[in-house]
């Protein structure tokens, strides 16, 4: 069964708060920011536009799809540009299969050496 990723945004007495998670079989999970990979200065995971915190969701999907660091760190980039700066303010839906298309029609799992 695919993996689907969810990502919300919501107000809390805080402030605006962001939550990516992943259901895979059933069971919800965190996404991992993967800042073992790199440290973007957002801090977080972001969409909608371009800069820091979408790069960082951009890399941690790509390597949570993949199991591949190597092929998510060469290509969050694109994935950023394409895909995550383009989703929904508010919330949103990504499946594995919607990434893996992206995958094979731009930057095709081959590329990852």
């Amino acid at each position: 069964m695919d993996k689907l990723y969810l990502g919300v945004r919501s107000r809390t007495a805080d402030g605006n708060t962001v939550t990516v998670n992943v259901i895979e079989d059933g069971v919800p999970r965190s996404l991992s920011p993967r800042l073992d990979l790199r440290d973007h200065p957002a801090g977080g995971l972001e969409w909608g536009y371009g800069t820091d915190g979408p790069a960082q969701l951009a890399l941690a999907v790509l390597a949570d799809v993949t199991g591949s660091d190597d092929y998510a760190v060469r290509h969050f980039h694109w994935f950023r540009l394409e895909i995550v700066s383009n989703l929904p303010w508010q919330e949103w839906k990504l499946t594995e299969a919607q990434v893996r298309v992206w995958i094979n029609e731009h930057h095709p799992l081959t590329d990852a050496g």
